[in-house]
């Protein structure tokens, strides 16, 4: 059977979210997504350049997502992210465990609870693993850059999704999933885990698999000011992406990471200057920029992106930059009063995808008085950040391997 559901992404800056602080001003909570974004690229970097075990630090992912597991079901709140894979959840007895509000998940006030062997298929495809002597149990353990961790038992459970389309609640059996015995790190009390969205075997969205068509999508609010809007996560059925507008592109491997969402990036025309993306990788690595929901910012290589700034510049050559945010490393500003009815509007060229991006896809307000170019340099891994993916519908089919773009107003969604 099929499915057709969309659930709320919650922005962590936004009032419905946990994390949401008060006494920050829009411009401090573009500069703390900014800063996780920086911190989220170095430890992507980290992960591709040979520390094989360690995952970007969900803790730095822009969205949260609420689930629920067990029978009768238990609701968790984690971060949704597609830079990790596995789902996992604090889990009594805890040994170690964070704080969290919410009640911690009680395996044994499920029925559906089941824990998964030491000779299963699915233990073995867990990278970090052991086993208990008394009862054969497969345990896991998954680092972050941050050197936060969780460690389990891994194990099955029905989980439910509720559906902002009908309000009806949608279960899923089975679901293999981290029971977290001893948690910690960087983890605050607002949550209970994580909710990996990414592509490999435990995420959550390669376990719903053909009861979705292996398709999602997401629908992000522009993140200021706005950030009082949930954005919207589409699955199945609805989470087609179709009509006029839309362009697609092939998801490709990338450096041996089924995680990670690959494109292949071909480079951006600024002002009718076309600025082409030039890199070297291994033949046999077909994508050069990850696709990511949970970082902000864009990244680009030092070289092209000094490219690409002179583009801009001499798009927008009678008028005279700013000073920089070096504190988040934008190099390129402008007083905003000056140029906001003179920003480029940029095209992003990826293999059979041409994506225009309005203004607000490319700069960003800093403080009252600066708007800067919302892509920076980054020595090591490239990545097309949430904030140029705003109002764009944005579809994965997981079976034709293709990303769609289509211009959408995600407010009226």
């Amino acid at each position: 059977m099929t499915l057709g559901f969309t659930i709320d992404l919650i922005h962590r800056d936004s009032p419905l979210s946990p994390f949401y602080d008060p006494s920050l001003t829009v411009s401090g909570r573009v500069v703390a997504a900014f800063n996780r974004s920086i911190h989220r690229a170095q430890f992507f970097n980290s992960m591709l350049s040979g520390v094989t075990n360690i995952f970007p630090n969900p803790q730095l992912a822009d969205y949260l997502m609420k689930i629920s597991i067990g029978t009768p079901p238990q609701e968790i709140i984690g971060a949704a992210d597609t830079g990790s894979d596995i789902i996992w959840t604090q889990c009594e007895p805890c040994s170690y465990c964070f704080n969290q509000k919410l009640p911690i998940y009680r395996p044994d006030n499920s029925s559906t609870y089941n824990s998964i062997t030491c000779d299963s298929k699915s233990c073995m495809l867990v990278p970090m693993r052991s086993c208990t002597t008394s009862d054969n149990t497969c345990l896991y353990l998954v680092v972050y850059g941050d050197l936060s961790y969780s460690s389990g038992e891994l194990a099955t459970e029905t989980v439910t999704l509720r559906s902002d389309t009908d309000g009806d609640s949608l279960a899923y059996p089975r679901v293999m999933f981290g029971c977290g015995h001893r948690n910690a790190g960087m983890f605050t009390d607002d949550q209970s885990g994580i909710i990996g969205l990414g592509g490999g075997p435990f995420s959550l969205i390669t376990q719903m698999g053909s009861s979705i068509k292996g398709k999602f999508s997401y629908c992000l609010v522009q993140m200021f000011p706005h950030v009082e809007r949930s954005s919207k996560m589409y699955f199945g059925d609805a989470a087609m992406v179709a009509g006029d507008g839309v362009v697609s592109t092939p998801i490709l491997s990338g450096y041996g990471r089924e995680t990670f969402y690959y494109l292949n990036f071909e480079g951006i025309t600024v002002g009718g200057q076309r600025v082409d993306f030039y890199t070297t990788k291994p033949t046999s690595v077909e994508g050069n920029i990850i696709i990511d929901s949970g970082t902000s910012l864009t990244f680009f290589p030092e070289e092209f992106y000094n490219r690409l700034q002179l583009a801009v510049r001499h798009t927008m050559k009678d008028i005279v930059p700013v000073s920089p945010d070096r504190e988040n490393n934008l190099r390129l500003c402008y007083n905003r009063l000056e140029v906001m009815a003179d920003l480029p509007v940029m095209v992003a060229h990826f293999n059979g995808a041409d994506l225009e991006l309005d203004p607000m896809n490319s700069f960003v307000q800093i403080g009252n008085a600066s708007i800067c170019l919302a892509f920076a340099p980054v020595d090591g891994v490239v990545i097309f950040g949430n904030l140029a993916q705003m109002n764009f519908l944005v579809g994965y089919d997981l079976k034709k391997k293709t990303v769609s773009f289509k211009r959408t107003d995600c407010m009226k969604l």
